[in-house]
Order: structure tokens, then sequence, then C-alpha cells
């Protein structure tokens, strides 16, 4: 019976216990690393590519804007 509660008590407390985070020690793989570059640049050429349709909108609407205000 004490073994049982011995090894139940033992069961439980490496139950409960979190997990070691996984060590770095910083080193990445230089493919790594250039994926992650190309990556970053794609992301930064998509969000302003994003814009651009965004500005020319509002570049026509105060065209407009101010086109119809010369003629009055």
């Amino acid at each position: 019976m004490r073994l049982f509660l011995a090894t139940l008590v033992l069961a439980m407390g490496l139950g409960l216990t979190p997990p070691a985070p996984a060590q770095d020690n910083g080193a990445v793989h230089p493919e790594i690393q250039k994926a992650n570059a190309q990556r970053e640049k794609i992301e930064r050429r998509e969000r302003l590519l994003m814009l651009f349709p965004a500005g020319v909108l509002g570049l026509t609407i105060a065209l407009v804007i101010i086109t119809r205000r010369r003629k009055k």
C-alpha cells in the first residue's frame, strides 16, 4: 500500500509540473534567416500594395471635388 501511495504521489507530482522550456541558444540556420527575411519583404510589399488602391481612390475623390468646385 505504501508503494502504491508513493507511486501515486510521484506520478501526480510529475504530472503537475510544467514542461521544461526548450533550450534556445540563439543559433538559427542561415537558410531559415534568409527565408524569414524574404517573408518579411513580401509582407511589407503586400501592405504597400493594399495602400495603393486606397490612395488612388482618395486622389480621385479629391480631384472630382476640386473640378466640381471650379465649374461652379
